[in-house]
């Protein structure tokens, strides 16, 4: 064993030699001390970068997009039912972090949506966003994106959600039983007829009486986030709430 780690760690230096890391955000070179710091997605962005990303301050109503106190469950200017109560995303969806999602989610950079995740529970447990749910449920892949993809990009955050704030997930509990269109050139209306009816609960669970922490990686209109919402409500959740790396126009 130690022979390999050896032999590990003599390719890595080799190949940082021969192809040395530089940043995905500014493309400045890496530097060794920022290699060894795992608070970073290590060989892909420097420190500057990382602490440099936005943070939003507040939760926010998923209608209006106001801020809200943790106090508010619900915005008092939006009437209007929506079984989402508040949403908290890590961000504003801006250039820089559309790239590191972009390669979170198709070229399976997966150090980088950990990080983010990670840095997002924090964020949950110390304004104490969490407290007093009973899960966290990841917004499922329809099962033949599922394959082509490989993994559960929304699934890989809450994972560090969960370790941060020690809510559990629950897992498969919520499935994607309908393959919809992809969202990125629809209408606000077109997302919501797209994905409603595209979402269920396993027959033989009950959420009765739970309150639930919804896990995406982009909030856009909210369209997916609602939906899924709704069935939950529907299976008999007292509250859910949204969580999401990143917004869209907040």
């Amino acid at each position: 064993m130690e022979f390999l780690s050896a032999f590990k760690g003599l390719k890595d230096s080799i190949l940082d030699f021969v192809f040395p890391p530089y940043c995905l955000l500014c493309n400045s070179f890496i530097s060794s001390d920022e290699m060894q710091d795992d608070t970073y997605p290590q060989s892909l962005v420097c420190r500057t970068c990382w602490d440099s990303l936005n943070i939003l301050p507040h939760p926010f109503c998923p209608i209006c997009r106001s801020f809200l106190d943790l106090e508010m469950r619900r915005c008092p200017k939006c009437p209007q039912s929506s079984s989402l109560s508040l949403n908290r995303s890590l961000g504003v969806f801006d250039p820089y972090y559309q790239t590191l999602i972009h390669h979170f989610k198709y070229n399976r950079k997966f150090s980088i949506g950990k990080k983010l995740g990670s840095r997002l529970g924090r964020l949950l447990k110390q304004e104490e966003f969490s407290n007093g749910f009973d899960y966290i449920i990841p917004v499922p892949l329809h099962l033949s994106r599922k394959r082509e993809r490989g993994y559960n990009q929304s699934k890989i955050i809450a994972r560090e959600i969960s370790e941060s704030t020690s809510v559990p997930i629950a897992e498969k509990v919520l499935i994607r039983k309908k393959k919809t269109k992809d969202q990125t050139h629809l209408s606000p209306e077109e997302r919501e007829r797209n994905v409603r009816g595209a979402f269920v609960i396993r027959a033989d669970l009950t959420l009765q009486g739970k309150k639930i922490v919804l896990v995406d990686d982009v909030m856009t209109t909210g369209a997916t986030l609602k939906e899924c919402a709704r069935v939950i409500k529907e299976a008999g959740a007292r509250e859910v709430v949204g969580v999401t790396l990143v917004v869209v126009n907040p």
